[in-house]
């Protein structure tokens, strides 16, 4: 007996479902066993960069045997003192160093950042199925767009940053406030403020949004306070603590157009506002913000609240004068990455509500009503905080006093300026408009749209990535391991493990396993002692590739190499293709 093919079963809603599931686990391990591999292959083949996975590696390393958060790489880039809390407040190493008790390597810390980055869009498949019951197969589309928007692959593939890991952490929180798992958010939101000191703000400005849409005043209430005061003991008393001597923060030279300092930048800023008009207006600024919204579509506009919280990031690199800051591939938008995500799923969601609104399908929005298609009842609303209810009464009717004040006042304005006939034609307008929708929503059913809204998400992440490729492809290694790096691996085995090493970029963040290295042409490293240096006791540098570490100093880097050994301060210890290894010389 022949059985007849029947297209129901195979495209029915479980069967999307299931296909959905599957979709979402084959990405994410792609996902994860590809940027692993490419992200090993680059420090394997020396690619890797001093600034910053040798000072994340050395950090970790240093961490773990008693000595927090110090490291020593000295260059153009830091001169601070040498420890991360004068640079950046990232006690997320705490954690990270834990992993050095298994594998101390820098290999660790690629991994941990793939698999956490990876681990993202779980919470993006699960807010695109709570958002979009019916619709499963939009689900590992948005997976898709947040695994392949090319801010997210250049900060996996470029080096390890530890501000890197808040692109997953905040998904979760969000996650965690939909599933109304409290503790799992506050959870979310200590590693999220734990990973940079700005991220304070983020948390504080993500709790805003979750009094306002989830209703929990006490607990977002006090996130907010919590958020707000760590960026502020951060920057005013952890940093400038370690960072003795200096005069402002160590990167406000990119913010000088604001001021000279943060708080005649402040000033300057409310005396004279359009100065910040004149920073952000720039083509390159505009296209970088294209860029954030292209894996999604665009579809992030219409949900335009859930950007919110990217607004401090959002600041930081559109204010910058470098360029490097906003152009879509660095770490720098890790925390603009997830919300521009919810945003995409939300935005997809009201475009739904508004097609079937247009076909007048009262039967079928019911589908997208949480009660319905989950079988479960509205979450009750949380609870006030004691003694604001009158308070918060108050504010309502002055609302609402305002709103009626301003509805007033702009009658009267349309009337005395006789400007009944222009909103009236703009109305019109705006009725033409609905009507032309109207045809188009009832030519294709909301079903379809899924379809259309598929292939929509995916030629704008293709899009996107080709845009972004010439970028992306300069991270990536230039060929798989070859003699070469075996040789250059022979000389750095021959360098003790406990001796003081200046090596080239490249070759530093091979050797941070240790107490004391810094960056050639670097011949003493910095301790927490101030005014006492060591000199190095090895130099290894290779002539063959400059890395960005070495750039500011490629004026005077063969100078200084040759002064070295002319003088009889170092000799030559081995030397294999490019590469030269020196020891200084006994006394």
């Amino acid at each position: 007996m022949i059985k007849r093919f029947r297209s129901g079963a195979y495209f029915s809603l479980s069967a999307q479902k299931r296909l959905a599931w599957l979709l979402l686990i084959a990405l994410v391990v792609a996902y994860m066993v590809a940027m692993c591999a490419v992200s090993i292959l680059r420090y394997t083949t020396f690619k890797a960069t001093a600034f910053d996975l040798g000072n994340m590696d050395q950090a970790a390393w240093n961490t773990l045997h008693g000595h927090l958060f110090e490291f020593t790489n000295h260059s153009s880039n830091w001169y601070g003192a040498p420890i991360r809390l004068a640079q950046h407040v990232e006690p997320i190493f705490f954690l990270l160093s834990l992993f050095y008790v298994f594998f101390a390597d820098p290999r660790t810390l690629l991994i941990i950042q793939t698999v956490v980055l990876a681990a993202g869009a779980i919470p993006v498949f699960l807010l695109a199925r709570k958002s979009l019951p019916t619709l499963p197969l939009l689900a590992p589309l948005m997976a898709l767009g947040y695994l392949l928007a090319p801010a997210l692959i250049g900060e996996n593939i470029f080096d390890f940053h530890a501000l890197t890991l808040v692109s997953s952490f905040l998904l979760y929180a969000v996650l965690a406030l939909t599933y109304r798992r409290s503790v799992w958010f506050v959870i979310f939101c200590i590693l999220t403020a734990a990973c940079k000191e700005d991220m304070g703000l983020v948390v504080a400005l993500l709790a805003l949004l979750a009094i306002w849409k989830y209703r929990i005043p006490r607990l977002g209430a006090i996130v907010c306070i919590c958020g707000i005061l760590w960026s502020a003991i951060a920057f005013g008393i952890i940093m400038p603590h370690f960072n003795v001597g200096a005069q402002q923060n160590n990167f406000w030279y990119r913010y000088q157009a604001l001021g000279p300092s943060p708080v005649a930048a402040i000033f300057n800023v409310l005396t004279h506002p359009w100065i910040i008009f004149g920073v952000l207006i720039t083509l390159d600024r505009v296209w970088y913000l294209a860029s954030l919204l292209r894996s999604t579509g665009f579809i992030a506009l219409l949900a335009p609240e859930w950007l919110i919280p990217t607004l401090p990031s959002l600041a930081i690199n559109l204010l910058t004068s470098e360029s490097f800051q906003h152009n879509g591939i660095f770490h720098y938008h890790a925390a603009i990455i997830p919300f521009v995500v919810i945003a995409a799923i939300q935005g997809t969601r009201r475009l739904y509500l508004y097609w079937y609104g247009l076909r007048d399908e009262e039967t079928e929005q019911e589908l997208y009503r949480e009660d319905v298609v989950l079988e479960r009842t509205t979450y009750a609303p949380g609870k006030p905080i004691p003694g604001t209810a009158v308070a918060i009464t108050t504010i309502c009717n002055a609302a609402i006093r305002l709103w009626h004040g301003i509805a007033k006042g702009w009658r009267m304005l349309v009337t005395r300026l006789h400007l009944t006939h222009g909103l009236n034609a703009g109305h019109k307008r705006r009725l033409i408009l609905r009507s032309r929708m109207q045809d188009l929503a009832h030519w294709l059913p909301a079903s379809w749209l899924q379809g259309v809204l598929a292939i929509w998400f995916v030629c704008m992440i293709a899009l996107n990535l080709v845009v972004i490729w010439p970028q992306l492809y300069s991270f990536l290694p230039n060929a798989m391991p070859v003699a070469r790096q075996q040789h250059i691996q022979q000389l750095l085995d021959m360098i003790p493990k406990d001796a003081v090493v200046s090596a080239s970029g490249t070759l530093n963040p091979h050797l941070t396993e240790r107490r004391y290295v810094t960056v050639f042409p670097e011949l003493t490293v910095s301790t927490m002692t101030p005014g006492q240096a060591i000199p190095v006791q090895y130099v290894i540098v290779d002539l063959n590739q400059v890395s960005p570490e070495d750039l500011t100093f490629s004026d005077n880097f063969l100078d200084i190499l040759n002064q070295i050994q002319h003088t009889g301060e170092f000799r030559p210890l081995a030397q294999a293709d490019g590469v030269i290894l020196l020891v200084r010389a006994k006394p």
